[in-house]
């Protein structure tokens, strides 16, 4: 029994026809956390999801190096970075964090697809792919769109732990495609203290103030991080895996209707960093779902919600710097597709981003033991050094 989470995202990006300052780790983890908030805020609002912004960062930073203005402006004040060197340290450091974590496995890896024949990255381009986002470069024929999906789809299953397959339809590429970008992540870990099964039983979970259900939840009385935030007026409960270097941050509204609040006012600009700081150990009785999520995204849709649209324009996209051509490009197509798994053993996870490139023809009176009931909407996020790689939403649905 494991927790799952598995994400991809597809960026085509088409071709049209005819002073820095590196950043701290908090700097870093405060950037991440804040993109990542802004990122849930635009997600469905009346159902669970599941997604990793961290993912689309590695494939929009990759492409921020590519870009010019319009687009470059757009994505480097999206991402919450100073500049082009800034993106170069941030992901260094994110990805060697990311390889470093004891007690669970965290893998992040990056592959770039470019369309066979004379079509080459740019020098600066491809020296970043390699050196900051350590990507590895495998040439396609797109027109042969059924042949290329299954190499790219291979590819992502391979990264992810066979979790997530056949991603791609085969009509994602074709002879104009000229680049497309992966991310893949994959998490694996167990529970410090795992939920005993035989305690897991059917209980109500309100929904919303008027419809509960009863839903299998796992309970454990352990000793775990713990707090409550005033602003967010939530509980927080931190509950770490084998290694206590990575863990799983669950905020709770009191409120039965509250999420949609918090995760706004984390898109606002609340430091949910310094709430989890201020936690403290103690024991805790808690009692949590056993859930399934599955989610699809249109990144089309969400990015300009944030202030990235340039890069969708087809005759002044900015993304100039890519490759050794001077045709127009553009990203075409934009998709997320993630699936996360909680239960009593730990927690298994595994992200996927790809772009392609195309021709365009209040106080708490606490128990002496506080009781952590999340029989109501909350968030769950996967937490390393303060930044989150995979977030969720579960507002009660079952399968």
């Amino acid at each position: 029994m494991w927790k799952r989470w598995f994400l991809f995202i597809l960026f085509p990006v088409l071709a049209a026809k005819d002073t820095s300052e590196n950043m701290d780790s908090k700097a870093i983890s405060s950037a991440i956390a804040a993109f990542s908030a802004k990122f849930c805020n635009e997600l469905e609002k009346d159902k669970s999801v599941v997604s990793s912004p961290l993912s689309a960062e590695f494939v929009l930073g990759l492409l921020t190096l590519g870009t010019t203005d319009p687009a470059h402006s757009e994505l480097i004040t999206a991402l919450g970075v100073a500049d082009d060197d800034s993106i170069r340290s941030t992901f260094s450091s994110v990805s060697s964090k990311l390889k470093a974590i004891k007690g669970v496995t965290l893998n992040v890896a990056n592959k770039v697809y470019i369309q066979d024949g004379d079509y080459e990255l740019q020098p600066q381009i491809k020296d970043d792919a390699v050196k900051v986002f350590d990507a590895a470069m495998e040439k396609l024929n797109f027109g042969d769109n059924v042949s290329a999906v299954k190499t790219i789809n291979g590819w992502v299953e391979s990264k992810t732990n066979q979790k997530i397959k056949d991603l791609l339809p085969e009509d994602s590429v074709d002879s104009s495609t000229r680049l497309v970008l992966v991310n893949a992540l994959y998490f694996k870990g167990t529970w410090k203290d795992k939920f005993d099964p035989i305690a897991t039983r059917e209980q109500p979970f309100h929904i919303n103030a008027n419809t509960t259900v009863e839903i299998p939840m796992m309970y454990n009385e352990a000793d775990y991080g713990f707090g409550f935030s005033e602003t967010l007026q939530a509980q927080l409960l931190e509950i770490p895996y084998v290694g206590e270097e990575a863990s799983m941050i669950v905020v709770l509204p009191q409120e039965i209707e509250g999420l949609n609040d918090v995760i706004a006012k984390l898109a606002a600009g609340h430091d949910l960093l310094a709430d989890i700081e201020n936690m403290y150990k103690t024991k805790v009785q808690v009692t949590l779902p056993k859930f399934k999520i599955e989610t699809t995204i249109d990144l089309k849709e969400l990015l300009p919600k944030l202030g990235i649209n340039a890069i969708f324009h087809k005759e002044n996209s900015g993304l100039t710097k890519l490759l050794n051509t001077d045709e127009l490009l553009y990203v075409s197509k934009a998709v997320q597709k993630a699936f996360i798994e909680v239960n009593e053993e730990g927690a298994e996870a595994a992200a996927a981003t790809a772009m392609g490139v195309a021709c365009y023809s209040a106080m708490i009176d606490f128990e002496p033991v506080p009781v952590f009931l999340a029989d109501r909407p909350f968030l769950a996020a996967i937490f390393s050094e303060g930044a989150p790689y995979f977030i969720s939403t579960f507002r009660g649905e079952q399968e």
